[in-house]
């Protein structure tokens, strides 16, 4: 886990990054003797807490995507039209990863407009089939 202190200032925002919080407290007495030193203006301190997930959720899209391809439409699940939900529990048992909904309906839509697959239904209710 990764803390983070920010200090945001008229000229922009001075930001210390530690995975011990208590580094941030030596960080912390630094910025705010430098901050005066700087531009005179301190506006305000925020601190919040930066985990992984975050990191993660930028691929994840790009991952499933990749299982999709590689381990699902080359194979005849998508013969008939599926949800994302059957397309959800079909990606568990091909990858032993868990996806939200979400994503793995967002890489339905870019695979539907990459025209790897065909879209039925009305919206919220699609079905994707070769």
């Amino acid at each position: 886990m990764k803390y983070t202190l920010s200090y945001k200032t008229r000229f922009g925002t001075l930001t210390a990054e530690s995975n011990n919080p208590d580094d941030l407290v030596i960080g912390y007495q630094t910025l705010k003797h430098l901050i005066p030193k700087l531009d005179g203006s301190e506006k305000r301190i925020t601190t919040r807490k930066t985990t992984n997930s975050r990191i993660r959720g930028r691929g994840e899209t790009a991952s499933i995507i990749r299982e999709l391809e590689s381990k699902i439409l080359p194979t005849i699940f998508f013969s008939k039209p599926r949800t994302t939900g059957e397309t959800r529990e079909r990606l568990v048992e091909v990858s032993g990863k868990k996806f939200t909904s979400r994503k793995v309906s967002q890489a339905l839509g870019i695979l539907w407009k990459k025209r790897q697959l065909i879209r039925t239904g009305t919206r919220n209710y699609y079905a994707y089939s070769k």
